[in-house]
């Protein structure tokens, strides 16, 4: 009776009892569905997987009813042959738990927090300000550097600071903040 009840409550509940001990599709002991009244009787729930082949069915029950570690080495081989690393995917797991995992994810502390440094490649180039006497030679240099006409090289100058050219290598982005800076601009390398 109680076995009944459980089982009502949950269809996977059936899957934990033992073989023998189950009736073909019957959630009670094959001693006790003889007892019972047909009245009372007790149909179980579908399956919530549905099954396309009867291999694939049959294969199911077997494999659930494995001791757990014969069940791990089917899976790896299974694994295994379709070309699925599970050391790699294992190690994937471990990292995403070491920094934090899904609570990391959510905004959540789990634990010390990992911060990777990232190596910055591209800079930009700023222009901060520049001397009122070199206004001229500020404009025709930004406009040489950044390709523009001499319009909109006076309004980037004269909007300062303004970003004169972005995603530069590093090496060129101070070449040309001290070519900039010798005819008198104030540039920011960000």
């Amino acid at each position: 009776m109680a076995l009944r009840q459980s089982l009502r409550k949950s269809p996977w509940k059936r899957l934990l009892v033992r073989p023998q001990q189950i009736r073909f599709l019957s959630a009670e002991p094959a001693t006790a569905a003889a007892d019972a009244p047909a009245a009372a009787e007790w149909v179980p729930p579908p399956h919530p997987t549905k099954f396309r082949s009867p291999k694939v069915e049959e294969l199911f029950f077997k494999m659930i009813a494995m001791p757990k570690e014969e069940l791990q080495l089917v899976s790896k081989r299974t694994l295994l042959r379709i070309d699925f690393d599970v050391d790699e995917e294992m190690a994937q797991r471990e990292a995403f738990l070491a920094q934090g995992g899904v609570a990391a994810m959510v905004g959540g502390d789990a634990g010390a927090p990992v911060e990777e440094e990232k190596v910055k490649t591209a800079f930009d180039l700023k222009l901060l300000g520049f001397d009122a006497k070199s206004k001229i030679k500020v404009i025709k240099e930004v406009r040489a550097i950044a390709g523009l006409g001499l319009k909109e090289a006076k309004e980037m100058v004269e909007g300062a600071p303004k970003v004169i050219i972005k995603g530069i290598k590093k090496e060129e982005a101070e070449e040309l903040k001290e070519k900039l800076e010798a005819i008198g601009a104030t540039i920011e390398i960000v």
